[in-house]
């Protein structure tokens, strides 16, 4: 079994009222702020060994990363294929998400966050040309990770064409496309988003059945990528 640290007060307190993943213990340093006791509470009904050390050692750990004086030592977070996913949907409703050259791994834990917020339960990660999920991801997501399906992919463009097959409508985050306003949204919907700079690679535009943008008044070139898909997923689950 691979384990791997996960720090900071929400994602612990997630992962532990989640019980998706195996907790080995939890390591905090300090005083403890009112969230981070939520989580130590939650850790002594499970029985789950508790270990105090110095606020340096989480440093080093979590590599200077925001760890909140609390960390996990779990199980690492595991994710499923395609065909369990399409076992598991709800039916013609379902709202997926599709992560494309999305490299910075905060702006992917905000995406992944929204996810959750939005219902969306499960997301597509490619192997290449995207970030990895890290504990500075897992961070940014807020335990949002223990409420959505990971779906790793070797190639995004099979997967559409897979999907296509099952009955998804594909919509690509374009600024040159349809004003999302506009769009008749069709059901079970694939979303694909792409990085704020370089957006989503040609060959997979040419697999989706429209682009959607989003309109702005102007001031700057474009919206942060976890922005936008936070407005796309809010605009097409309110179209449900």
């Amino acid at each position: 079994m691979r384990w791997e640290y996960v720090y900071g007060a929400n994602t612990a307190e997630e992962i532990l009222l989640s019980a998706k993943r195996r907790i080995f213990k939890i390591i905090i340093a300090g005083h403890c702020s009112p969230k981070t006791e939520k989580a130590l509470k939650v850790a002594r009904e499970k029985k789950i060994p508790i270990v105090v050390r110095s606020s340096k050692y989480l440093d080093k750990i979590s590599r200077g990363g925001n760890h909140q004086g609390i960390m996990l030592e779990v199980e690492e977070i595991s994710s499923i294929n395609l065909c369990q996913a399409l076992e598991s949907a709800k039916g013609k409703n379902e709202i997926w998400v599709a992560i494309d050259s999305v490299t910075d791994p905060m702006n992917l834990g905000s995406i992944i966050r929204s996810c959750a917020c939005f219902g969306v339960r499960n997301v597509v990660i490619p192997q290449r040309r995207t970030a990895p999920v890290t504990p500075a991801m897992q961070k940014s997501a807020s335990g949002a990770l223990e409420k959505v399906n990971i779906i790793k992919v070797v190639n995004l463009n099979q997967t559409i064409i897979a999907l296509k097959k099952k009955g998804f409508w594909i919509y690509g985050a374009d600024g040159k496309g349809e004003d999302i306003r506009k769009v008749d949204f069709a059901f079970p919907a694939l979303i694909i988003m792409g990085s704020e700079g370089e957006g989503i690679h040609l060959k997979t535009k040419e697999h989706c059945d429209k682009l959607v943008s989003l309109p702005q008044k102007g001031g700057v070139e474009s919206l942060n990528a976890a922005v936008a898909a936070g407005i796309f997923m809010y605009e097409v689950s309110r179209r449900i």
